[in-house]
């Protein structure tokens, strides 16, 4: 059963959000952007709190110093500590969420008149945030996870409503 044959929702107008699956899609798609938009910002915040990290109690300390003060050789003389690389995938991570909800915005502001563009890129999307979700799930904490899961939820939506091809 499609959403157009389910009827109009109370309330609606028979040409409202029910009865045309491709805008549905839209807001969809706009919706998986602004929550990677919301995750990269919620990010940056949380790589604050990383890099101005206090120590709690003695093991704390020690394993704070040594991730600041410990710095090794990863070739060609280029000398960074673990909290360094942790703190540079940190911000990359936030940039590329920022980057991916942003050029979902570009997408969809000119892919009205070309819907497999939209198609083809929310379904790039969805892979990427599936797996990444799934990363999150392994190895990271609750938050990232919830705003990963989110958007492949919305990009996967939006890829079951989108217009097909004939």
């Amino acid at each position: 059963m499609t959403v157009s044959e389910l009827g109009p929702a109370p309330g609606r107008d028979p040409g409202g959000l029910w009865y045309d699956p491709g805008m549905l899609s839209r807001r969809l798609f706009a919706a998986g952007a602004w929550v990677l938009i919301a995750l990269g910002l919620a990010h940056l915040f949380g790589h604050h709190s990383l890099v101005t990290a206090e120590a709690v109690d003695e093991t704390h300390h020690r394993l704070l110093e040594l991730m600041r003060g410990y710095q090794f050789d990863h070739g060609h003389n280029f000398l960074r500590s673990t909290m360094e690389l942790l703190a540079g995938f940190s911000l990359a991570f936030s940039v590329l969420s920022l980057g991916f909800g942003l050029l979902d915005l570009v997408v969809l502001r000119h892919s009205t008149g070309w819907p497999p563009l939209l198609r083809g890129v929310a379904t790039v999307n969805a892979g990427v945030f599936g797996i990444m979700t799934a990363l999150a799930l392994r190895y990271w904490f609750p938050a990232p996870f919830l705003f990963l899961a989110a958007a492949f939820l919305c990009f996967v939506t939006a890829l079951g409503l989108s217009p097909h091809r004939d």
